[in-house]
């Protein structure tokens, strides 16, 4: 498997600007092995997992045990799962504040650090988050991709890359998770989705929350994907479930922070028929989605949620992900803002190449550009004009690779 390309902004916040590096991302998504990569550049690395007992044992006889170590200058301590110890804030807070300049402080945990750490004992100004996620095209093929090139391709075209239309169909099958998408086999990666829901809503989620009817958010895992790429209703989840509204929102809620799905809401700026409630629902594990229309919209959506996040993490602008439905039921799947300003607005579309009329109408309402229209058909390079403006119909396997 091909390294993460998160791995220098890693490096350049810890050893750069001297902070801790909060890595963190969906459970089995690599968080470990790019932790462990990270510190390969590192004469010495500590490493501490609070899963395991001896661990445990180390940090109560003596909190602070890795200045027991030799020092070789800018040692890396990494902590994993560290966040599942009750008083882990203030831990690090002393541990950070007192060995600074003695020692690099990497943390990873899968459920939400960057939340965690607002609440309690302010780490503010302590840490950087930096967030993992599953594998993209691009990054399968070593590359990131940062906004000025994301914006130079819907310019200049969609070159690709050798071997994407290959590495596109193994992760529209497989999803981007390490482990099912190395081994590549359709039982193994069955028996793994199956896994990871259940150690998700039955091991992280119970220990972490007083949440106790655990059959019934298995269950809402379940209605959740069913309702993949359309509006959420919370209060239709609420009556399937026979919950209350605020008991289904906020297990929603519990979901999205451990990375099991996340939202996209509308974008209303400026468009005075455009919904401005109900947000759309996807899940990180495209692969687990039978339809093949809601799984390949949701392979999308995880490409282009990746990038504004990690765009904005890095520091590179303050990106985001929405979508646009009025009143007239007129929809784009994906609008890509800068600063809440609109920068490109996509339609995923499996087959269809002639180029939605939704597409054109938000594009003259909005004054963009350019749009795109990404089609799940190998081949598709379609550059298209009216006036001034510029509308694409282009193949997955060619648009992802100019995707982060």
């Amino acid at each position: 498997m091909k390294p993460r390309t998160l791995e220098p902004f890693v490096q350049k916040f810890l050893t750069t600007h001297r902070k801790m590096v909060f890595l963190s991302g969906p459970r089995q998504v690599g968080k470990t092995t790019l932790a462990r990569a990270c510190g390969r550049s590192h004469r010495q690395t500590l490493y501490f997992n609070w899963d395991i007992l001896t661990d445990q044992r180390r940090l109560a006889r003596n909190p602070y045990f890795f200045e027991e170590a030799d020092r070789t200058g800018d040692d890396l301590v990494l902590f994993d799962e560290i966040h599942k110890y009750a008083r882990w804030k203030n831990y690090l807070k002393g541990a950070f504040d007192k060995y600074r300049e003695d020692f690099l402080f990497l943390v990873t945990g899968s459920g939400r650090l960057d939340l965690y750490a607002k609440g309690g004992d302010s780490l503010l100004g302590r840490y950087l988050p930096l967030p993992l996620f599953p594998f993209t095209l691009s990054e399968l093929h070593g590359r990131f991709v940062p906004p000025v090139e994301f914006r130079a391709a819907m310019v200049d075209g969609f070159p690709g890359t050798p071997g994407a239309q290959r590495d596109y169909r193994a992760l529209s099958v497989f999803g981007g998770f390490p482990e099912p998408l190395t081994k590549g086999e359709d039982a193994f990666a069955e028996v793994w989705r199956r896994q990871r829901r259940t150690l998700l809503v039955r091991e992280d989620i119970r220990d972490a929350t007083r949440i106790r009817e655990l059959s019934l958010l298995e269950l809402l895992t379940h209605l959740v994907a069913d309702r993949v790429g359309s509006p959420l209703s919370v209060n239709s989840l609420r009556e399937d479930l026979g919950t209350a509204f605020e008991t289904a929102r906020d297990w929603l809620e519990t979901l999205a922070r451990f990375y099991f799905l996340f939202k996209v809401p509308p974008f209303a700026a400026s468009l005075g028929r455009a919904l401005r409630k109900e947000p759309k629902v996807y899940l990180y594990d495209w692969s687990e989605l039978d339809d093949a229309g809601r799984r390949f919209e949701n392979l999308v959506a995880c490409h282009l949620f990746k990038a504004v996040r990690t765009w904005t993490a890095i520091g590179a602008g303050s990106f985001d992900l929405h979508y646009l439905r009025d009143k007239e039921k007129r929809e784009v799947d994906f609008v890509v803002t800068e600063r809440r300003r609109p920068v490109c607005l996509i339609e995923a579309k499996l087959g269809e190449t002639e180029l939605s009329p939704h597409l054109l109408h938000y594009q003259e309402k909005l004054g963009l550009p350019v749009v795109i229209q990404v089609v799940d058909r190998s081949g598709v390079e379609r550059k298209l004009r009216r006036g001034d403006r510029v509308q694409w119909v282009v193949s997955a396997d060619r648009w992802l690779c100019s995707v982060p």
